[in-house]
Protein backbone atom coordinates (compact mmCIF):
# COMPACT_ATOMS: atom_id res chain seq x y z
CA UNK A 1 0.00 0.00 0.00
CA UNK A 2 1.03 3.57 -0.62
CA UNK A 3 2.58 5.28 2.40
CA UNK A 4 1.13 8.45 3.84
CA UNK A 5 4.06 10.87 4.02
CA UNK A 6 4.75 14.57 4.47
CA UNK A 7 5.52 16.48 1.33
CA UNK A 8 7.19 19.92 1.40
CA UNK A 9 4.41 21.16 -0.89
CA UNK A 10 2.21 20.93 2.21
CA UNK A 11 4.22 23.56 4.08
CA UNK A 12 2.18 26.69 4.80
CA UNK A 13 5.15 28.67 6.11
CA UNK A 14 4.14 28.65 9.78
CA UNK A 15 6.54 26.34 11.62
CA UNK A 16 4.24 25.34 14.48
CA UNK A 17 1.36 24.45 12.16
CA UNK A 18 3.67 22.68 9.71
CA UNK A 19 5.05 20.54 12.57
CA UNK A 20 1.53 19.70 13.70
CA UNK A 21 0.52 18.77 10.15
CA UNK A 22 3.55 16.46 9.97
CA UNK A 23 2.43 14.80 13.20
CA UNK A 24 -1.13 14.34 11.88
CA UNK A 25 0.23 12.71 8.75
CA UNK A 26 2.51 10.45 10.81
CA UNK A 27 -0.48 9.42 12.93
CA UNK A 28 -2.57 8.60 9.87
CA UNK A 29 0.26 6.39 8.61
CA UNK A 30 0.66 4.78 12.04
CA UNK A 31 -3.01 3.76 12.09
CA UNK A 32 -2.71 2.22 8.62
CA UNK A 33 0.45 0.33 9.58
CA UNK A 34 -1.13 -0.93 12.80
CA UNK A 35 -4.12 -2.27 10.87
CA UNK A 36 -2.14 -3.75 7.98
CA UNK A 37 0.34 -5.53 10.26
CA UNK A 38 -2.40 -6.82 12.58
CA UNK A 39 -0.82 -5.18 15.62
CA UNK A 40 -3.82 -5.98 17.74
CA UNK A 41 -7.05 -4.25 18.62
CA UNK A 42 -5.54 -2.46 21.64
CA UNK A 43 -2.71 -0.87 19.69
CA UNK A 44 -5.02 0.18 16.87
CA UNK A 45 -7.60 1.62 19.27
CA UNK A 46 -4.88 3.55 21.11
CA UNK A 47 -3.53 4.93 17.82
CA UNK A 48 -7.00 5.96 16.65
CA UNK A 49 -7.67 7.66 19.99
CA UNK A 50 -4.38 9.54 19.74
CA UNK A 51 -5.23 10.63 16.20
CA UNK A 52 -8.59 11.99 17.35
CA UNK A 53 -7.07 13.77 20.36
CA UNK A 54 -4.26 15.22 18.26
CA UNK A 55 -6.68 16.44 15.59
CA UNK A 56 -8.70 18.20 18.32
CA UNK A 57 -5.53 19.78 19.73
CA UNK A 58 -4.19 20.85 16.33
CA UNK A 59 -7.45 22.30 15.07
CA UNK A 60 -7.95 24.22 18.32
CA UNK A 61 -4.46 25.69 17.96
CA UNK A 62 -5.08 26.71 14.34
CA UNK A 63 -8.43 28.27 15.18
CA UNK A 64 -6.92 30.12 18.15
CA UNK A 65 -4.23 31.64 15.92
CA UNK A 66 -6.82 32.62 13.33
CA UNK A 67 -9.02 34.27 15.93
CA UNK A 68 -6.05 36.17 17.38
CA UNK A 69 -5.27 37.58 13.93
CA UNK A 70 -8.89 38.29 12.92
CA UNK A 71 -8.65 35.89 10.00
CA UNK A 72 -11.78 36.06 7.83
CA UNK A 73 -11.59 32.37 6.91
CA UNK A 74 -12.06 31.14 10.48
CA UNK A 75 -15.66 29.97 10.03
CA UNK A 76 -14.73 27.87 7.00
CA UNK A 77 -11.83 26.38 8.95
CA UNK A 78 -14.09 25.45 11.87
CA UNK A 79 -16.58 23.81 9.51
CA UNK A 80 -13.90 21.78 7.75
CA UNK A 81 -12.19 20.83 11.00
CA UNK A 82 -15.49 19.43 12.28
CA UNK A 83 -15.83 17.44 9.06
CA UNK A 84 -12.42 15.84 9.62
CA UNK A 85 -13.06 15.11 13.30
CA UNK A 86 -16.43 13.56 12.48
CA UNK A 87 -14.78 11.35 9.85
CA UNK A 88 -12.22 10.16 12.42
CA UNK A 89 -15.00 9.52 14.96
CA UNK A 90 -16.80 7.46 12.32
CA UNK A 91 -13.59 5.48 11.77
CA UNK A 92 -13.42 4.77 15.50
CA UNK A 93 -17.06 3.62 15.46
CA UNK A 94 -16.38 1.40 12.43
CA UNK A 95 -13.32 -0.06 14.13
CA UNK A 96 -15.29 -0.75 17.31
CA UNK A 97 -18.05 -2.43 15.29
CA UNK A 98 -16.00 -4.33 12.70
CA UNK A 99 -12.50 -4.62 14.12
CA UNK A 100 -9.28 -3.98 12.23
CA UNK A 101 -10.49 -4.54 8.70
CA UNK A 102 -8.53 -3.47 5.65
CA UNK A 103 -11.37 -1.13 4.63
CA UNK A 104 -10.50 1.17 7.53
CA UNK A 105 -6.89 1.53 6.37
CA UNK A 106 -8.13 2.12 2.83
CA UNK A 107 -10.55 4.77 4.08
CA UNK A 108 -7.74 6.54 5.92
CA UNK A 109 -5.72 6.71 2.70
CA UNK A 110 -8.59 7.33 0.33
CA UNK A 111 -10.46 9.90 2.36
CA UNK A 112 -8.66 11.27 5.41
CA UNK A 113 -5.22 11.74 3.89
CA UNK A 114 -6.57 13.15 0.64
CA UNK A 115 -8.91 15.41 2.63
CA UNK A 116 -6.06 16.62 4.84
CA UNK A 117 -3.77 17.33 1.89
CA UNK A 118 -6.52 19.23 0.08
CA UNK A 119 -7.41 21.16 3.23
CA UNK A 120 -3.78 22.13 3.84
CA UNK A 121 -3.21 23.17 0.21
CA UNK A 122 -6.52 24.98 -0.31
CA UNK A 123 -7.41 26.42 3.10
CA UNK A 124 -4.47 26.39 5.50
CA UNK A 125 -2.09 27.75 2.88
CA UNK A 126 -4.30 30.83 2.56
CA UNK A 127 -3.96 31.42 6.29
CA UNK A 128 -0.19 30.96 6.05
CA UNK A 129 -0.01 33.58 3.29
CA UNK A 130 -2.30 35.91 5.25
CA UNK A 131 -0.19 35.64 8.39
CA UNK A 132 3.13 35.97 6.55
CA UNK A 133 1.86 39.07 4.69
CA UNK A 134 0.55 40.54 7.94
CA UNK A 135 3.93 39.94 9.61
CA UNK A 136 5.85 41.46 6.70
CA UNK A 137 3.67 44.58 6.77
CA UNK A 138 4.07 45.08 10.53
Amino acid sequence: MEKIVWDNNLSIGIDLIDQQHKMLIQRLQAVCEAIESNQGEGTIAKTLDFLLDYADFHFSEEEKQMAEHDYSGLDLQKQQHEEFKNAVKKLVEDFEAEGAVKDIADHIRDFLFIWLKKHIRDVDLQFGRFLNEKDSNA
